[in-house]
């Protein structure tokens, strides 16, 4: 009885894939109209087996022990059930051969799983699953003859996490990061969401206590919790130069998309995973790589940001220099550069190196880059002590933010407004350019930005003496800081006190 009740709560599973519903508990397979296909019990498992594993190689020996563990076959009847699924899905190309490693199922698979219930309400439940099935099939289906721009758009902030690359040699190495941020600079921001920029990335990487390779499934969900994103996308780099797959999978916060690509060339690969990621943005392809530097396409800039993660900044110094001196147009190594002198509080050469990168930048047309240093050539200014050259000059970050849809540095555009004016005694202005900050992170739904500037405001009402404002804001963020598990945001929120 044990064995039978753990066999129908593995069984109870619906996937959509390739617009077609394999019922796993009926063991068929339906068309988007309803219409049920002819398939064998035994091949319909074959089918089950390869799309929850979507995405990896199943080997043969592995197919005979799922699907035929309880009988004596041929070989033979792998090869035979692999046609038939070929022949049932034929104007489909659903089934790829990596010889010596087995079958890869390649379209992306939804998976739906109801709810189990106890026996004594089997009736109810399976009326509720059928209902919710039903429906959840109207909708899916509706969804597959609308255009992108008319699917769900995603709304709030998207994470491209670094890929875990599975090719050896030094060839493929700027794959982890070079990869990740190619593909985020080629996602288009809007007024509903925004991809996380590379930078910003690694910063929720390391708030999650996530590393920045092979992140595993425990790791996204505290991504999710830490930083407000609605889409995660990990992905993984395997095969060998010139026979390349990129599995990838799509984590929304209740559910998940897998699905594979294949290419000779990696920079195809990268073309068609780009423009799959920006369908389900809702846009109808990605923008052009035409103007992309390959910043990150550099193995010592993956070994620079693992010294500046760890706060090794003297040793990263060196190499980010190199990497400048090969490579004057990396952006990515200049700002890194400025970001490390910084640390390193050598101001007179933070100075120089922004002279040199923000006009690079203007001429390289690099908005993502170029709106980071004007906020940092900001932050100088006011560590000099100039307010009044500050001023302009985040004013510039914000421009160029805004024309890009940066909503992060939106948000830190208008925070760093707000501490100007602040300083200049002009409470009401900060306190609007606090709130304004606060709505750019809302359309991210990041909650370490959006407690921060009720921090911020905490101060300001401090500094006004307004104990009621300071209570009511302080304790707004650090609500928000202990829903999220933001640690370091909360430890530093004990700290404030009137």
């Amino acid at each position: 009885m044990v064995t039978s009740s753990i066999h129908f709560k593995v069984l109870i599973v619906q996937y959509l894939t390739s617009n077609y519903i394999i019922d796993s508990k009926a063991l068929n397979v339906k068309t988007c109209k309803g219409e049920t296909l002819i398939i064998r019990p035994k091949t319909c498992q074959l089918l089950l087996l390869l799309i929850r594993n979507s995405g990896q190689p199943v080997n043969k020996q592995t197919i005979l022990d799922e699907v035929w563990g309880d009988s004596v076959v041929a070989e033979q009847v792998v090869f035979q059930s692999i046609n038939e699924l070929r022949q049932l899905f034929q104007n489909e190309d659903v089934i790829k051969t990596i010889p010596k490693q087995g079958y890869v199922w390649l379209p992306a698979v939804t998976k739906k799983a109801p709810k189990q219930s106890s026996a004594n309400r089997k009736v109810v439940f399976l009326t509720v699953a059928l209902c919710a099935f039903l429906s959840s099939l109207f909708f899916a289906l509706s969804s597959l003859n609308q255009t992108p721009n008319e699917q769900s758009k995603v709304q709030g902030s998207v994470v491209i996490l670094p890929t875990h690359n599975q090719i050896e040699g030094n060839d493929h190495s700027w794959i982890r990061l070079g990869l990740m941020d190619q593909v985020i600079q080629r996602l288009p921001n809007n007024q509903e969401h925004g991809v996380l920029q590379t930078d910003y990335v690694l910063e929720v990487l390391e708030r999650a206590g996530a590393p920045l390779n092979n992140v595993q499934p425990e790791h996204i969900k505290q991504i999710f919790t830490v930083s407000g994103a609605e889409l995660v996308v990990s992905s993984k780099l395997s095969g060998s130069p010139h026979d390349y797959q990129l599995s990838y999978i799509l984590h929304y916060r209740n559910t998940q998309q897998k699905g594979v690509l294949f290419g000779r060339n990696i920079q195809g690969v990268i073309d068609e995973f780009s423009d799959k990621l920006a369908e389900q943005l809702g846009e109808e392809s990605s923008l052009q790589a035409n103007n992309y530097h390959a910043d990150f396409n550099h193995e010592m800039l993956g070994v620079a940001i693992d010294l500046k993660l760890e706060d090794n900044h003297l040793a990263a110094k060196p190499l980010l220099e190199s990497i400048i001196a090969h490579d004057p147009e990396n952006l990515t190594a200049q700002r890194l550069l400025i970001n490390t002198l910084f640390e390193l509080k050598d101001y007179p050469a933070v100075k120089k190196h922004l002279m040199l990168a923000i006009p690079l930048a203007q001429k390289l047309n690099d908005k993502n880059e170029l709106s980071r240093l004007h906020y940092l050539n900001a932050i100088h200014a006011i560590i000099e002590g100039d307010d009044e050259l500050a001023k302009p000059r985040v004013e510039q970050a914000l421009q160029v933010a805004q024309s890009n849809n940066d909503w992060l540095f939106m948000a830190y555009s208008k925070d760093l407004l707000a501490r100007i004016a602040q300083h200049q005694g002009e409470y009401e202005l900060a306190k609007t350019y606090y709130l304004e900050a606060k709505k750019h992170h809302q359309v991210l739904r990041c909650p370490v930005g959006e407690s921060s500037v009720w921090a911020s405001l905490a101060l300001l009402a401090k500094e006004q003496n307004k104990l009621d404002e300071f209570n009511t804001a302080l304790n707004t963020a650090k609500q928000i800081a202990k829903s999220r598990a933001l640690t370091k945001q909360l430890k530093y929120l004990n700290t404030l006190n009137y």
